[in-house]
């Protein structure tokens, strides 16, 4: 049996990426082949708790425990560190996909040191080394225990620059998430590379208009009223979420709805939640927290539509999955949703970064019937021909074999 090794960052939030390497272990396993993942940092209590324990995750050195002070930054700086001399413990594997960096750095040493061929797969150019306007304003939040490696990455910047560029040019592959994200790699790296899209699964039934409209979901201990709209995303200012909160005073003039904002709460959900009590919203927007996986299909699959919010997103993950349930979507005509939604199908984009056309895009598909019959079923059709985990991990499978 060939033996797979996948390399990712951390297992430490529930996000999309995170995600997407679960879903990856699970297909590559089911495509006949022997997979282990490793990561320097594997937190199992705070990523995808009720996912998380039924795969072969494990970290490359013994793990620091939660009190010691900035421990993700040491323990993700010392692995990187270490691992050249730690290297040999990998060799058995036949192929290696490194998922997102520091992936590929590890992928490269394996391969100058015994030959193993890797596939790189990004879903953005290193943020840390290249980030975009957005990380600019707001600043390139990381992770709690990892606020001062952007300091340390750009103190180093030649190292960390050269370990990136090291481990992306020796790569027999490279695989990036959707249009947007090879258009920014290719550019950044002076490389050719191949769009792998990340995907969902398409729920086989989905709801009408009406259905949607009526009723109530429970979840967290919240009893969310239909209509809703549904917004998923981590809890990053990146992500701007006060441009979808920003929206609502203008939608309920025409229609009540309430907003719902599911996600791990941290220091920008306590701003967020400020914002909203100026603007006199607390009734109208509902936090959940972090959600299970069950539940938060659930969401997908009642709300009325999900709106996106990040400006400068390179893919979107929260749009496929939305999708996937036959939900319409509403988002920024930029960046990587702009690629997803080509045209409008599936939902409606917005000019940037108008509030009064998002809110008006939103009206639209919550009062006009049809419209949202159309972009449901166009959303719909989108994941199953496109953007299924099943047609990513045939992808994967395929190139493994090709390396092979």
């Amino acid at each position: 049996m060939v033996r797979v090794l996948i390399f990712h960052l951390g297992f430490y939030f529930s996000g999309g990426g995170e995600k997407l390497v679960l879903e990856e272990i699970k297909g590559l396993q089911k495509a006949g082949f022997e997979v282990e993942c490793f990561a320097p940092i594997v937190d199992r209590k705070r990523c995808f708790p009720d996912i998380i324990k039924n795969n072969s995750i494990y970290p490359i050195l013994p793990q620091l425990p939660n009190w010691f002070p900035k421990g993700y930054t040491i323990q993700l700086l010392v692995t990187c560190a270490l691992f050249p001399l730690i290297s040999f413990r990998f060799r058995k594997y036949d192929v290696v996909f490194a998922a997102n960096q520091p992936g590929p750095y590890y992928a490269f040493w394996l391969k100058k040191f015994y030959k193993i061929p890797y596939i790189a797969y990004l879903a953005q150019p290193l943020r840390l080394l290249h980030p975009r306007k957005v990380d600019k304003e707001t600043g390139l939040f990381i992770r709690e225990r990892l606020e001062v490696l952007p300091y340390i990455v750009n103190f180093f910047r030649p190292i960390f620059d050269w370990a990136d560029r090291q481990g992306m040019n020796n790569a027999d592959k490279v695989l990036v998430n959707g249009k947007y994200a090879k258009m920014m790699i290719e550019k950044v790296y002076k490389m050719k590379c191949e769009s792998c899209p990340a995907g969902s699964h398409p729920e086989t039934k989905t709801l009408s208009f009406n259905r949607r409209k009526k009723g109530l979901v429970k979840v967290n201990g919240n009893k969310i009223n239909k209509a809703f709209i549904l917004l998923t995303n981590r809890h990053f200012p990146q992500k701007r979420f006060e441009y979808a909160i920003s929206s609502l005073p203008a939608i309920l003039e025409k229609i009540p709805v309430q907003l719902v904002i599911t996600g791990e709460e941290m220091e920008y959900t306590s701003f967020l939640k400020k914002f909203v009590k100026q603007m006199g919203l607390e009734k109208n927007v509902i936090f959940t927290g972090l959600v299970a996986e069950g539940k938060l299909r659930e969401l997908y699959k009642n709300a009325l539509i999900y709106v996106y919010t990040a400006p400068e997103e390179d893919f979107g993950m929260g749009i496929i999955e939305a999708m996937a349930a036959g939900t319409p979507v509403v988002a920024w005509n930029s960046a990587g949703p702009k690629y997803i939604m080509e045209g409008n199908i599936g939902g409606l984009l917005a000019e940037p970064y108008k509030i009064g056309d998002y809110a008006a895009k939103i009206l639209r598909l919550a009062t006009e019937k049809e419209l949202f019959r159309k972009k449901s079923i166009q959303a719909h059709s989108l994941v199953i021909k496109s953007y299924s985990y099943k047609i990513h991990n045939q992808k994967l499978a395929k190139e493994i074999r090709k390396l092979l």
